[in-house]
């Protein structure tokens, strides 16, 4: 009889996860369309479209704010994977042009 309540928990915290996937998925392709939109504002005013120093304090910013579980450096490698991957979508936007 405890396995089903312990079956439901699980289920259920499964749900949650299923949840914050989808918020995870809405918010990074949130975050990629306004980061296209800064690019195609720095376009047409003739700005360099990456700026290192940017990327460094979005990710000193990422590790400073995190509260965990996961590790500093991991949340960092997160973000900087994320940042990686929005930039190779602009790369391969413009190949397309």
């Amino acid at each position: 009889m405890e396995n089903t309540g312990t079956d439901d928990r699980i289920e259920e915290l499964r749900r949650r996860v299923d949840e914050v996937d989808l918020e995870l998925i809405r918010i990074l392709n949130e975050r990629a369309r306004i980061v296209q939109e800064i690019v195609a504002i720095k376009g047409d005013a003739g700005k360099p479209l990456f700026d290192p120093r940017r990327e460094e304090e979005i990710l000193r910013r990422v590790a400073e704010q995190n509260e965990g579980p996961i590790y500093d450096t991991s949340m960092r490698e997160i973000f900087e994977l994320i940042l990686h991957r929005i930039r190779d979508l602009e790369v391969q936007r413009e190949e397309f042009r």
